[in-house]
């Protein structure tokens, strides 16, 4: 054999080699990717219809009732008034938490996922005060999330320090204008959300049913691992003082700082985050999870089964919180205890889940799981 033909048979053989590697690695990606038995076009069209439509249809009905309270108050400032709007806007910010993990297709905005633009935390209320005196401003071209949305509203109709009867008669007419402006970007934001979910992106996301990056099994479970990640890091580890850098707990970094339901919304955070791991509707109906995909994979049922006693753990370091307002107790230990259960089951969401079920990670948390 002359030296051509010798490297037109090593070069043969290696690319026949390369073609039978890839297509055994493809072969183990598909068996992984696409376990017998498991149809992820079920599990999708089970947590669109039970989970995410539902809780968008509760969002955008508690915000135009907001809204509502909103109108009556602008017209008649009143304390009874005031107190029928926070009623309302705590149940905003409870359905909220039951949606802040599927801020992709519809609910990704122009300035990111809306829970990140609507529930960003906490606000700035120095720019907010200069937005209330400025005529000019201009919302919708405004790039900044920490003068709008959910907590905006908290800081305008619960103060600072102030009496109610203080509050409602500082309501100056710039104030209103303030008020209604961010609420009625709530609305238009949830009754387009709702819209397009009932139209025609439920059967979109349906059918991209693979688990690729862009994939709709993708999208979810890592909006699904990100907010499980925004619950540890900044809705208990930061005001509790426990990130690199901090200098000590600091109650003013809670979230819900000025009503003082903070503890009640971790609860409600972490309700949503199982019952899209369990597969669970928000009414406690059995629907298809995360939980269903694991038990389908190899190795699976050992990741289940290490994982419930964790969200256990958890479910005990939330109820052992101060009760009462979180902002003054963020020195508590309980805090400290909460952390790290749930920094020990960030493994399991995140690195073991991802790993079985053949799911990249697409977003960077910096946790180095």
């Amino acid at each position: 054999m002359n030296f051509k033909k010798q490297i037109l048979s090593i070069t043969t053989l290696v690319f026949s080699a390369f073609i039978l590697f890839n297509a055994c690695s493809s072969s183990e990606e598909e068996t992984i990717n696409q376990p017998a038995g498991f149809d992820r076009s079920e599990m999708l069209t089970s947590i669109a219809d039970n989970l995410i439509i539902p809780n968008f249809e509760a969002v955008q009905t508690s915000v135009n009732a907001l809204h509502a309270s909103v109108q009556n108050f602008v017209a008649n400032t009143t304390e009874q008034n005031l107190q029928a709007m926070r009623n309302n806007w705590v149940q905003v910010v409870k359905d909220h938490q039951h949606t802040n993990a599927f801020g992709f297709g519809p609910a990704n905005l122009l300035l990111g996922s809306y829970a990140n633009v609507l529930g960003a935390f906490p606000v700035n209320t120095a720019n907010i005060e200069q937005n209330i005196q400025n005529p000019n401003f201009d919302l919708a071209n405004s790039f900044a999330t920490d003068i709008r949305g959910f907590y905006t509203v908290e800081y305008l109709i619960y103060g600072i320090g102030q009496s109610d009867a203080q509050l409602v008669s500082g309501f100056t007419q710039e104030r209103r204008d303030y008020l209604v402006l961010i609420v009625n970007e709530l609305k238009t934001t949830f009754d387009t959300i709702v819209s397009e979910w009932r139209g025609t992106y439920r059967n979109e996301f349906i059918s991209n049913d693979g688990t690729s990056a862009g994939s709709s099994v993708s999208l979810l479970y890592n909006e699904f691992v990100k907010y499980y990640e925004v619950l540890k890091n900044f809705k208990v580890e930061l005001p509790a003082g426990l990130t690199a850098g901090q200098s000590g707990p600091d109650g003013t970094l809670v979230e819900a700082y000025y009503s003082g339901i903070s503890r009640d919304l971790i609860m409600e955070h972490f309700e949503s985050s199982k019952n899209i791991y369990f597969g669970r509707s928000r009414s406690g109906q059995s629907i298809i999870g995360f939980e269903d995909y694991l038990k389908s994979v190899v190795g699976g049922e050992d990741l289940v089964n290490a994982t419930l006693p964790a969200i256990t753990r958890i479910d005990n370091a939330i109820a052992a919180l101060p009760s009462g307002e979180l902002s003054a107790n963020v020195g508590d230990q309980s805090l400290i205890t909460l952390r790290d259960e749930l920094q020990a089951n960030t493994a399991n969401f995140k690195s073991s889940m991802s790993s079985l079920l053949g799911i990249s990670i697409t977003f960077n948390s910096g946790d180095g799981d």
